[in-house]
């Protein structure tokens, strides 16, 4: 996705706001767990703690975009979206960002030369390789199972809202369903064709999630996020995850929600490192909920 028609806003001034959710300027992600986390935590802030708390989009992510985002994924009241309505702002990459307590959700302080004024800074940690997380100014929140301890971390474990998710009975056709995202999780022409070459006989057809057109296989459909009947759509989640894109999977959502909602998975990948294997182990012993006990609020 290009922004080179969008101008940069000057200044946004969030600072009434206790609490704002935001993602740093690079790496742009798009509809993406770091913007669904951005929801539910949202969510948890002012539906379950009474925290006043606000969401900037600043990556080019449109009004639409974003509630289609969240009217696919989650069952909320009029009230419930109005205050999504009421307290998220829409500015492309603003020069400076006044905030009480700026929580980042994408694991990064590359917001390209932008001020940041603010009490406090979060972030979500969500990469071992990722530049200039040791600050003294920001706080890491990040998963001591999967990344060093560095002098500014501290332990914190990303979860879900399922409680605000679709109750949904959802079908289970034949299909497998690959997730490929343009800037993670990239498949090369070759490995696509193998991987879907090799359980063709299992499954009566393909799709492919991702944020842009690109190569499918024949038998493979193409469907760009956010997917309003994504959870009929498919069986079973085949997972790739080449050494030659991301080193770890952070936090993975699509494991947890299929499990949610009753959906197989396969895992096509030389290795379960260490991110995704942290998930599965909290998936497996039901510590994925964003729970109203959560530490998250000690945090801010």
């Amino acid at each position: 996705m290009t922004h080179l028609h969008l101008q940069r806003s000057a200044l946004v001034n969030l600072r009434h706001y206790r609490v704002t959710l935001t993602t740093a300027y690079q790496p742009h992600f798009g509809i993406s767990g770091h913007l669904y986390e951005m929801i539910e935590y949202f969510m948890h802030f002012r539906y379950v703690k009474n925290i006043d708390a606000c969401i900037l989009i600043s990556d080019g992510t449109t009004r639409d975009m974003f509630f289609s985002a969240i009217n696919s994924k989650y069952d909320l009241t009029q009230d419930e979206l109005q205050q999504f309505k009421d307290h998220t702002y829409f500015e492309f990459k603003p020069f400076v960002i006044y905030a009480d307590t700026l929580l980042i959700t994408n694991g990064s302080m590359r917001f390209e030369g932008a001020d940041l004024f603010a009490r406090k800074k979060l972030v979500f940690r969500c990469s071992n390789l990722e530049p200039g997380l040791d600050r003294d100014d920001i706080t890491l929140l990040q998963d001591p199972r999967i990344y060093d301890d560095m002098s500014n971390s501290i332990p914190y474990k990303k979860r879900m809202m399922f409680s605000k998710y679709k109750q949904l009975e959802p079908k289970h056709p034949n299909v497998g369903m690959f997730y490929a995202k343009s800037n993670s999780k990239v498949m090369h022409q070759d490995e696509f064709d193998y991987l879907v070459d090799k359980p063709k006989e299992r499954f009566d057809s393909f799709i492919l999630l991702t944020d842009q057109e690109t190569y499918v296989p024949k038998g493979v459909e193409l469907r760009l996020v956010p997917v309003a009947d994504l959870w009929d759509s498919f069986s079973t989640y085949i997972y790739t995850h080449k050494e030659s894109t991301v080193l770890v999977d952070c936090s993975p959502r699509f494991h947890a929600e299929c499990k949610h909602y009753g959906k197989e998975l396969i895992i096509e990948a030389p290795e379960v490192d260490k991110g995704l294997a942290a998930r599965l182990y909290d998936i497996e012993h039901n510590d994925v909920w964003l729970r109203e006990d959560d530490e998250i609020s000690s945090k801010i």
